[in-house]
């Protein structure tokens, strides 16, 4: 691939991971934790093809230096340090989350556990009710 093909493709791939990162930062904040399975997934899917171009990108850079002073270069390398620093804003929200989560997860497990040691005071007996006198 042409090597300014290669950086506008990496950073047309940082804009998408930019955008859908800022999509998870705002289902965080919304406490919509429901949608965040199918985002987390579509960004891992963004991340490893991220990790080839990535990959590629970096070879041609070492071997043409020039190529660090063009505009979308420079683009590249912002939108990663964006996308770095948004996640470690998330960080901290992301582990108090977890820590909730894992209290309640904890809380319905003590619950089930009591629950299965419950047997009820119920006494059967054989005794037949009549109308009859």
């Amino acid at each position: 691939m042409d090597p300014l093909a290669l950086i506008e493709h990496a950073a047309a791939r940082y804009r998408h991971l930019d955008q859908l990162g800022a999509e998870i930062e705002q289902t965080i904040h919304n406490n919509e934790h429901a949608a965040l399975p199918a985002l987390c997934e579509r960004l891992h899917a963004l991340q490893e093809q991220a990790k080839i171009l990535d990959n590629q990108l970096v070879d041609v850079l070492q071997q043409r230096q020039e190529l660090w002073r063009l505009d979308t270069t420079q683009e590249w390398l912002q939108l990663m340090r964006a996308i770095q620093e948004r996640n470690q804003r998330l960080l901290p929200h992301i582990k108090n989350t977890m820590t909730i989560q894992r209290s309640e997860l904890q809380t319905l497990r003590r619950g089930n556990a009591m629950l299965q040691g419950y047997k009820p005071g119920i006494v059967q007996t054989a005794q037949r009710f009549s109308s009859s006198g």
